[in-house]
């Protein structure tokens, strides 16, 4: 046993003394995860917690914490947290399971898995306003598109782009933050995919990872459910999800939405801002941390950028660069590092 497990699990034991919950016997690690966080499942007699690593030197721990009690408060379904200690950044958290929706939506049972995920959704967005939760400011979309251009195009594909090519990407991220900028700004889980839900056994969606959460854009996380890497869906069938989102905000008394003008194109801009960072962040990954475990990603998350691109017409010379210049590179670049 490592060091770290070692030390995990006599620190949980300490902690469980005299709470009633029975010993801890068991450690396992779980999957690998881009943040420098590690998971660990801990057994009992007929029990089991997740305890975590969670460096403090470079994780947000205390808001960890706060944003975990403060959804509870809110309603939201996300793991309790039953013991921290901050100086170390070990963690002992609620067990969701195993059951994540990356792993367990197919075409039979994505719309009722779906649903679940939606009425999570806008139970987030529903939140009470907190000072102490940050706002996505314009500057901030901005930037972390830019993370496409320097860590994707430049230092991952080798690309030296030109005055023609800065303003060509200059005018798309112009058109992404008008429209983002314009939509009514509520509480985002800001990376509300598949790999962060869990089916519980109530049937209701469990939420993991939410340290990020932010005030921004109300597309921010349909966008990333709708628009997700692990399940592919038709257009129609997209529509119908947004549709369903739509409907269900206007029964919970999420009102903002009414104020959407093009419910489908703000979706696809919001999600075009979201992939344009995925490539950066994930390029990122392995050229600066040395995980290259989301490398696969790069591929279908371009080819969204491309589906996007293509489908807005002030958009097409971007989607044209791309299908021409960036797609081959990356094919090569991939077969290479793979």
């Amino acid at each position: 046993m490592s060091l770290l497990k070692e030390g995990l699990l006599e620190w949980s034991n300490e902690k469980l003394k005299g709470s009633g919950k029975p010993e801890m016997f068991e450690i396992e690690a779980l999957r690998q995860e881009a943040s420098t966080r590690e998971y660990f499942r801990l057994k009992g007699k007929g029990n089991s917690m997740i305890g975590v690593f969670s460096p403090p030197e470079t994780e947000l721990n205390e808001q960890f914490i706060f944003l975990s009690n403060y959804f509870r408060n809110n309603g939201v379904t996300v793991p309790e947290v039953f013991y921290f200690d901050l100086e170390s950044g070990w963690m002992l958290v609620e067990d969701f399971g195993d059951d994540s929706y990356q792993f367990k939506l197919n075409k039979k049972n994505y719309h009722h898995l779906f649903s679940a995920a939606i009425d999570e959704m806008i139970n987030i967005h529903l939140c009470q306003k907190d000072v102490k939760i940050s706002v996505l400011e314009e500057i901030d979309l901005q930037n972390q598109m830019l993370l496409f251009e320097d860590w994707f195009l430049k230092d991952l594909l080798g690309l030296e782009l030109g005055r023609e090519e800065t303003d060509l990407f200059s005018n798309l991220y112009k058109v992404v933050v008008q429209d983002l900028k314009e939509q009514p700004k509520v509480l985002c889980h800001f990376d509300y995919e598949s790999r962060n839900l869990m089916i519980l056994q109530d049937g209701n969606a469990g939420v993991l990872d939410f340290q990020d959460a932010v005030y921004g854009p109300i597309f921010l996380d349909p966008a990333a459910l709708f628009k997700d890497l692990y399940l592919e869906i038709k257009d129609e069938e997209l529509n119908a999800l947004l549709e369903e989102y739509l409907s269900r905000s206007d029964e919970l008394g999420l009102t903002q939405v009414s104020a959407i003008k093009n419910p489908r194109k703000s979706l696809d801009l919001t999600g075009l801002q979201r992939q344009l960072r995925i490539l950066g962040t994930l390029s990122r990954l392995h050229l600066r941390d040395g995980k290259s475990f989301r490398l696969p990603d790069l591929h279908k998350t371009l080819n969204f950028v491309i589906e996007t691109t293509t489908k807005y017409e002030e958009l097409n010379e971007v989607s044209n660069y791309l299908k021409e210049k960036v797609a081959p590179l990356l094919a090569q670049t991939l077969k290479e590092s793979l």
